[in-house]
């Protein structure tokens, strides 16, 4: 401080004192330890609390992904059994075709249908 102005070191150490008196209220807690050791205290208990939290997640992911397993498991399995049930499809409906055999018995035949006239429900008068 040998080179600055009094004036200047006036204003230091006035700043200095407003920040002391500023900072003098929240001295005795942290001195005593209560407020730190009460929060630590806090912290711990959140902490071991925030542990179980993910340890159930955790717990609850696992669960999930046996279930993803088995469901893209029995996906599969349906796949291979469809696959199989249209391979023996496809060559019955393929005979079926060759005989003419129509699918349904209550299906119409395209071609008879637009040889046949079509039905009246009654006779219609001749004109005299």
């Amino acid at each position: 401080m040998d080179g600055m102005p009094a004036a200047e070191t006036r204003e230091k150490v006035a700043h200095w004192v407003q920040e002391g008196l500023r900072l003098l209220p929240h001295l005795p807690p942290l001195l005593h330890g209560d407020t730190a050791a009460a929060r630590v205290v806090e912290l711990e208990r959140e902490s071991e609390k925030l542990r179980k939290e993910v340890a159930d997640l955790r717990r609850e992911l696992d669960e999930l992904r046996r279930e993803h397993d088995r469901l893209r498991t029995d996906r599969d399995e349906v796949a291979v059994v469809l696959n199989r049930l249209m391979d023996s499809v496809q060559p019955i409906n393929q005979i079926a075709q060759k005989l003419g055999v129509r699918r349904s018995p209550f299906e119409r035949d395209p071609k008879a249908s637009a040889a046949a006239p079509a039905p009246t429900g009654s006779p219609t008068p001749k004109p005299s």
